[in-house]
């Protein structure tokens, strides 16, 4: 139960950033903004995440997950209810600030969300978990941009003079994200001992209970393929409408429910990936996944024809497993640095920030198709990521330290057994 009530969390960052790629077409209309000035709104988003990330794990290792989600769905609807005098004062600079504080609650939502749900439950199972918590995070992501093009394209292209309807977007969008916040005042969110269930499975396995250092290379190479990761993704959606526009010669209307179509792709990318990694380990498949996109990305930059905006959908399918699979193998056997090594990845999110600015530069200066070859090196990295720089762990002779080695059961097997073993390996190593 709490498993399923936290993967609610993963709908709205998906619809919150759905909403953001029409975003910069809509302002770019209305506000006269160019391209770059545009990708700032992806600045501020994905910065926050690289500032906020850090002090919303260690918020977490304080106070505990409950708190820290409920402090993280408060900034949330902080953030978006100030959309409305933001609208009403013309002012882009106000926006940006509005969405630094909306993706302040969203890191420390992600923070929060992904760690909770790779470390309650078997080890073998957190590319599963996560990969179909993140589905409906795909999900909310292509339902966000058929409202928005209904909400701030009246439905075709000549109702983009004004902002009414961003600012009753977003107050609707904070009165939602209200009603969930109380519902989780409310609700039972147990806390996990990130040790105590690391011993309790090697226990169950009967292996020696081993923690990576916090320095390991298999974290820190994994942050860096969460950044170039997210940059792509991020680069790819916020460059969709100019890229169907301009090569695929696409009305924005349009261009918008195509957009919502890829993240239709995207989405069901996850379903399917969620279902494979049942059978196949998360990094074989994301090695799949991203020579695919590799290939896909290749053909979007060397096509000049309109049919090549089609493109784009394949490689939002194939990119759809990165995100919740670096992050599960990346903080793999962390332990006690758990919440420091989920804050880390998360900060890779600020990817974001970098990647579009680029490819808006590359588009202000040359064309659409060139931005690409940026989002091609990312995937690159991804590919190897999968394949080598996952295998690098560094771990530490350490004697693990369970505080709480009650909470060591591991959801799926038996329970007291669970706490039994946990409790024995703890006592044996403190009795050495």
């Amino acid at each position: 139960m709490p498993n399923a009530l936290v993967t609610v969390l993963f709908f709205l960052w998906g619809f919150s950033y759905g909403l953001l790629d029409t975003l910069n077409k809509h302002f770019q209309s209305v506000l006269n903004l160019t391209t770059t000035q545009t990708t700032m709104m992806q600045v501020a988003y994905f910065g926050a995440y690289f500032i906020w990330a850090t002090p919303a794990g260690f918020i977490a290792k304080k106070f505990g997950y409950k708190r820290t989600i409920i402090f993280g769905l408060s900034l949330y609807v902080i953030g978006a209810i100030c959309f409305y005098p933001a609208a009403m004062s013309y002012k882009f600079g106000s926006f940006v600030g509005c969405l630094f504080v909306i993706a302040c609650g969203l890191a420390t939502l992600e923070t929060c969300a992904n760690t909770y749900l790779t470390i309650n439950g078997p080890s073998a199972q957190r590319s599963f978990r996560i990969n179909f918590a993140q589905s409906f995070n795909g999900l909310a992501s292509a339902i966000a941009p058929v409202v928005a093009s209904y909400a701030f394209f009246g439905g075709n292209d000549s109702q983009t003079s004004n902002l009414d309807s961003v600012k009753w977007t977003y107050v609707g969008v904070g009165c939602c994200v209200f009603v969930i916040a109380c519902l989780f005042c409310f609700a039972r969110i147990p806390e996990v001992d990130e040790e105590a269930i690391l011993a309790a499975e090697a226990a169950e396995q009967g292996t020696m209970a081993r923690r990576a250092s916090f320095w390991s290379p298999h974290l820190w190479l994994g942050f860096l393929a969460q950044f170039l990761y997210t940059g792509a993704q991020v680069g790819v959606a916020s460059m969709f409408l100019y890229y169907s526009s301009r090569v695929g010669q696409m009305p924005d209307h349009f261009g918008s429910i195509l957009l919502s179509v890829s993240q239709g792709c995207f989405t069901i990318g996850r379903f399917v990936g969620a279902f494979l990694l049942r059978y196949v380990k998360g990094e074989h498949l994301m090695a799949v996944y991203a020579a695919c996109a590799i290939l896909a990305t290749i053909l979007v930059i060397a096509l000049h024809v309109p049919n090549a905006t089609y493109c784009l959908l394949v490689v939002m399918f194939f990119e759809s497993i990165m995100f919740p699979t670096i992050f599960a193998l990346a903080t793999k056997d962390l332990g006690r640095h758990h919440k420091r090594g989920s804050a880390l990845v998360i900060m890779g999110v600020g990817g974001g920030m970098l990647i579009p600015p680029m490819q808006g530069l590359v588009i202000d200066h040359s064309t659409v198709n060139n931005a690409f070859i940026i989002t091609l090196g990312c995937f690159a990295y991804v590919f190897f990521y999968s394949t080598f720089g996952h295998k690098m762990i560094r771990y530490v002779d350490e004697d693990l330290q369970a505080a709480h080695p009650e909470k060591a059961a591991i959801p799926g097997s038996s329970s007291e057994l669970d706490k039994d073993m946990a409790q024995e390996k703890i006592e044996s190593k403190e009795s050495v």
